[in-house]
């Protein structure tokens, strides 16, 4: 079963990439860098000074990468009489011996990924122009603390501070008007967010929303207990809860129509989850690893399970799925080892492959578990994956046409006994009325000899 994401796989292989080789340290002031090559003006022509590779573009330089092994504590404003002025792509990604970043205020803009898996950075001086954190800008930056958002932000994107368990707070600037998907996903420490100066979002209840708390983007780390959605919410968003392991219990309103990505992922200590009608999908990964959920019964409103959905619950026992369900995805279940039956609707059109009755071994390949069992529907989409994967199974149509059987079969013997009941009441009836009838015709037979002998 592969879970992981591109994004995510990415970010393991440049926290890899980071412990390949041993440090250079490297001085920080501006005289310390050399051009190692040809100087040029030339449009695009890359230089390096033996830390920082750059591309001249424009009239001013872009780093568009960094010697992972290099200590360094800032990046120059200026090279070779030209102002730096760029971070790209992908920049200072896996340089996993800087602990601390001051970039000069030349730096307008910066590219996605550009400080990913710098895994001993604990403090970054960002400049005050730039108006964007992309896209996995800090993904796992397990090590950032301090960090301080500049107010002329105006857009957080995906996965920005994904996996920086070490951050405890963070304040959201003035300007911001937009925060991606899973901005906060996985941050394992993160109890508090700042949102008083922005007009757009909401820090309430431990919660961060947007102004009009339809959509909730990340839930702090403290909350424990019972776990209750607010009414207003439509959209819980992808990581908004994970790793939050002191809820156990989470009420979810009719108004929640979608549950993100990875949104409770590894709450340990969830127990249980109230889900309501209106429901209509559950995202990739959105209960992984919560080891402590026991039963689910899903509403009927429910179309689409996506892949690793449940993935790695282990104490998950019972699951009910509702009839509306079309789409369950790969790996649904995988690795939920208490479950041993499941009932899968007559409509489901698409299960992906070892949604049910799989684990993992050692190594992470799937197996099949011996001792588990499906019921299905004939001709269904069910019936098709269990016998495609030797599964276990029974068809409970066919069961429930034995019962309907049997049910008829006892329904005709007790109408045949009512109606020999009825004809025995009018066995016991029929020789009084004959006895009647014989009385009357002789009293009419007398009468009418009467009559004659009258007449005569």
């Amino acid at each position: 079963m592969k879970i992981s994401k591109t994004i995510a796989a990415f970010a393991a292989g440049i926290i890899m990439l980071s412990a390949a080789a041993a440090p250079v340290t490297v001085q920080t002031g501006l005289s310390a860098y050399a051009i190692s090559t040809e100087q040029s003006d030339e449009l695009g022509e890359e230089l390096t000074d033996g830390v920082f590779t750059y591309e001249l573009a424009g009239g001013s330089y872009t780093i568009i990468s960094t010697d992972p092994t290099a200590i360094v504590s800032e990046i120059p404003e200026m090279r070779n009489g030209y102002a730096v002025t760029a971070i790209a792509e992908r920049g200072l990604a896996g340089c996993s011996m800087i602990s601390s970043l001051t970039v000069p205020d030349t730096v307008t803009s910066i590219g996605a990924m550009a400080f990913a898996g710098c895994t001993s950075l604990k403090s970054i001086a960002l400049p005050s122009r730039i108006q964007e954190i992309p896209e996995g800008a800090f993904l796992g930056c397990s090590m950032l603390e301090d960090i301080e958002i500049p107010d002329k932000v105006t857009s957080i994107g995906d996965n920005a501070f994904y996996g920086c368990a070490a951050l405890r707070e963070i304040r959201l600037p003035s300007e911001l008007s937009m925060l991606g998907e899973m901005v906060f996903a996985e941050s394992m420490n993160l109890e508090t967010i700042d949102a008083s100066a922005t007009d757009r979002f909401v820090f309430s209840d431990n919660i961060l929303y947007n102004k009009e708390k339809t959509k909730i983007y990340r839930g702090s780390t403290a909350l424990t207990g019972d776990l209750y959605i607010d009414d207003t919410v439509t959209d819980i968003g992808g990581g908004a809860f994970s790793l939050c392991e002191k809820i156990e219990n989470v009420f979810l309103p009719s108004s929640v129509q979608h549950i993100g990505d990875d949104a409770f992922g590894y709450c340990g200590g969830l127990k249980s989850v109230h889900f309501a009608e209106g429901l209509t999908t559950i995202n990739y990964v959105a209960f992984k690893s919560c080891v402590s959920l026991v039963s689910v019964d899903l509403p009927q409103t429910l179309t689409e399970i996506e892949p690793g959905a449940f993935y790695n619950c282990r104490s998950l026992e019972r699951v009910q799925l509702p009839d509306s369900l079309q789409t369950i995805g790969e790996g649904a279940f995988l690795c939920c080892d208490s479950l041993k039956r499941v009932i899968v609707p007559a409509g489901t059109s698409s299960i992906g492959e070892n949604a049910f009755g799989y684990t993992e071994d050692s190594e992470g390949t799937a197996v099949k578990e011996e001792d588990f069992e499906l019921s299905v529907y004939s001709g269904s989409e069910g019936l098709s994956y269990a016998k495609k994967n030797g599964l276990e199974y029974v068809v409970a149509d066919r069961s429930l046409g034995k019962v309907l059987f049997i049910a008829l079969g006892a329904g005709l013997v007790i109408i045949a006994a009512a109606a020999a009941f009825v004809l025995m009441r009018k066995g016991k009836k029929s020789p009084e009325r004959a006895v009647k009838q014989a009385d009357k015709e002789s009293a009419e037979r007398a009468e009418e000899e009467s009559y004659k002998g009258i007449i005569e």
